[in-house]
């Protein structure tokens, strides 16, 4: 009968864990659809008045120019991920598989890096793209983000995991290490790099703090800035602000819909030694 019990109330738990993360999303969704009238009435009105009311898109994509904004947040995220995964996977596969001296303090003390508040650090990256002449400009977004330690480590873990004679094989066969990582522990981490890159397009994508300290253009904002500006000092179109919530995590959440699996298998073979 325990047996029987366990199983239902998981599903029950999970079941209920979706509806609270759902009621949320259903209501950005409707309010999207409402005129500024409707989310100030009350009582509060959960349905719009229609589903066919697009004037809330059409004035973000139009007159305050959301596309351009999307098309920041494309690069940004774009020029964050591709290399960001390239260069943590080097160097997992250096920590991973080549000895050389120091291997395990300099990886220990990058875990450690981990620790340091985002915050202690913003001054000196500032200071560095000023000298540099990158304020306002898209490498002030992309450089800093490029380096990974979360990344490097998740990839580690999962090449650990993978018989060290495949290796061994490579090189009898006159392989060095750049080709063996490239031709054969690269295709066996498509499950971490999928799990990864998951995490990575998302906190690219919604990075606000760092693109809000180094872009004061209003041609270079992302998207998470945009959405902080429609919030005036004296009226806030709820409205409005639904809609481009919509529209800045629908990206997202799609690709998380259609990579889920990988996403999943990676993080519980992150985790595999042999």
């Amino acid at each position: 009968m325990k047996q029987q019990i366990g199983p239902k109330l998981g599903i029950f738990f999970f079941f209920i864990l979706a509806v609270i993360w759902l009621v949320p999303f259903m209501w950005i969704f409707l309010s999207s659809f409402k005129t500024y009238a409707e989310t100030v009435t009350l009582p509060i009105r959960f349905l719009p008045g229609s589903f066919l009311n697009f004037d809330n898109y059409k004035e973000l994509l139009g007159t305050l120019n959301f596309g351009a904004y999307y098309k920041n947040n494309i690069i940004n995220t774009i020029g964050i991920l591709v290399p960001q995964l390239f260069f943590s996977s080097l160097a997992a596969y250096a920590f991973a598989r080549i000895d050389f001296p120091f291997k395990n303090i300099i990886f220990t003390s990058l875990l450690v890096a981990l620790m340091i508040p985002i915050q202690m650090i913003l001054m000196p990256r500032y200071n560095l793209m000023i000298k540099f002449g990158w304020f306002n400009t898209y490498l002030a977004v992309i450089i800093p983000s490029i380096p990974s330690v979360t990344t490097t480590f998740f990839v580690r873990q999962q090449i650990m995991g993978l018989p060290k004679s495949l290796d061994e094989s490579a090189i009898i066969d006159g392989a060095n290490h750049f080709r063996i990582f490239w031709s054969i522990i690269m295709p066996l981490c498509k499950s971490a790099l999928l799990a990864t890159g998951i995490l990575c397009l998302v906190f690219a994508w919604n990075d606000f703090l760092w693109p809000l300290i180094v872009i004061n253009n209003q041609e270079r904002f992302t998207l998470s800035i945009a959405v902080a500006n429609l919030q005036g000092q004296h009226l806030t179109k709820e409205n409005l602000i639904m809609a481009a919530a919509l529209l800045v995590s629908t990206p997202v959440i799609i690709v998380f819909l259609f990579t889920q699996r990988y996403f999943i298998s990676g993080i519980a073979l992150s985790g595999i030694k042999e």
